[in-house]
């Protein structure tokens, strides 16, 4: 039986901050007495603890501080400067895709970022992203990648779009970014992929197909966990989530991006002498950079077609064994995509997945929407919070 969920009003304003509160909470050693907790209440195996532990991961005056300050000085110049010069890279078949990397030069921990819906790192709602997250956690390289179709990413082969069309899992996407977030990753030594909305679906297919080790997986409300129909989609996501956007916009303190000076990037062909190209490539299938067309057909008949279905879950269960330490999954508690409870029941199943791990915990973002990721502040504190 599940519990009542009583949220108020959305913050619109983050007058309250950013508050989580963990409800389901899975170890690799469930059947021990520290890990039964009132797992009944949700009707969950009882080895699967809801501790019901809140945590404040950003202040009113944090969030106020994340809203302002990172324009200051010269911090968001040298990050738009930094996605200004992505670099571009040739994965399997020689598809190519490109990743821009933020924040600390010489960082030793990297944390690879994926988009939702359409996401672009050249828009500059995506450079206030950069710009915010790299102000909030100094010490981490950022990394953000344009999906297939997007800037100059290649598109997936029809087979691979046609198998996301089919089953709803995102393996096949995973199949082709996995190399390349490897060939990243190679500068560094702790690499955590984070995500939100469809971009949690690519972090997880990332973990699932990755050969390099993947030290925590961060996914914020993510997409795909239950199943709907195209119509259901556009009247959530559209209308639902369109309304919660225009009123967290409305009541956002962040600078419009051209009051600070903010633009679209120009896109530009990549350089063919810094043409890098994943482990094993062979030369045969790196030729001469084309631009990709028909890019509107993965966001536009794709990726509609593969969110309708209830894939995230058996992707979770092939992507947690590889997780070293952490899995975390937030879902606002007013989100329109997703129902938390749905969520914990995933978490809930992974006790049966061989080989886990990782902690595997699910926490509500306390009094928001799904639209809380698009104000730089919430998603900055959300991918820079310790959650340990």
């Amino acid at each position: 039986m599940y519990m009542e969920v009583h949220m108020r009003s959305p913050d619109y304003r983050f007058t309250e901050g950013l508050t989580i509160e963990r409800k389901t909470h899975l170890t690799p050693g469930w059947c021990e007495p520290e890990n039964i907790g009132n797992a009944e209440v949700l009707g969950l195996p009882r080895d699967i603890s809801q501790p019901d532990s809140r945590l404040q991961i950003a202040t009113p005056e944090e969030i106020q501080r994340l809203s302002k300050d990172p324009y200051s000085g010269e911090h968001a110049g040298r990050v738009v400067e930094q996605l200004k010069n992505p670099r571009y890279i040739r994965s399997l078949g020689g598809i190519g895709f490109e990743a821009a990397v933020v924040g600390n030069p010489d960082a030793e921990e990297v944390k690879f970022v994926f988009y939702g819906w359409g996401g672009n790192f050249r828009h500059p709602n995506a450079q206030r992203e950069a710009i915010t997250m790299t102000y909030a956690d100094p010490d981490v390289a950022y990394v953000v990648m344009n999906g297939p179709g997007v800037g100059n990413s290649g598109m997936l082969p029809e087979s691979s779009q046609k198998e996301i069309r089919k089953t709803g899992s995102y393996l096949p996407l995973g199949e082709y970014l996995a190399p390349v977030v490897d060939h990243v990753a190679q500068d560094y030594e702790l690499v955590k992929l984070d995500g939100h909305s469809l971009g949690a679906r690519t972090a997880t297919a990332v973990a699932a197909n990755r050969k390099g080790s993947t030290g925590e997986l961060r996914l914020y409300d993510p997409t795909g966990t239950r199943k709907t129909s195209l119509g259901g989609i556009a009247v959530r996501f559209f209308l639902g989530e369109g309304r919660e956007l225009i009123k967290y916009s409305k009541a956002s303190s962040v600078p419009k991006p051209e009051d600070v000076g903010l633009q679209f990037l120009t896109q530009r062909d990549p350089d063919p002498g810094n043409i890098e190209a994943v482990d094993g490539l062979s030369d045969s299938v790196t030729g001469e950079f084309k631009r990709p067309e028909s890019g509107w057909i993965q966001q536009f008949l794709v990726d509609p077609a593969g969110l309708r279905r209830d894939g995230f879950e058996g992707d979770l269960r092939v992507a947690a064994p590889n997780v070293e330490r952490r899995i975390d999954i937030l879902v606002p508690d007013g989100s329109h995509l997703n129902d938390w409870r749905d969520v914990a029941m995933i978490v809930g199943r992974l006790r049966s997945v061989p080989g886990l791990t990782a902690v595997v915990s699910q926490w509500n973002v306390l009094n928001h929407t799904h639209n809380s990721m698009n104000q730089p502040p919430a998603l900055a504190s959300v991918y820079a919070a310790e959650l340990s």
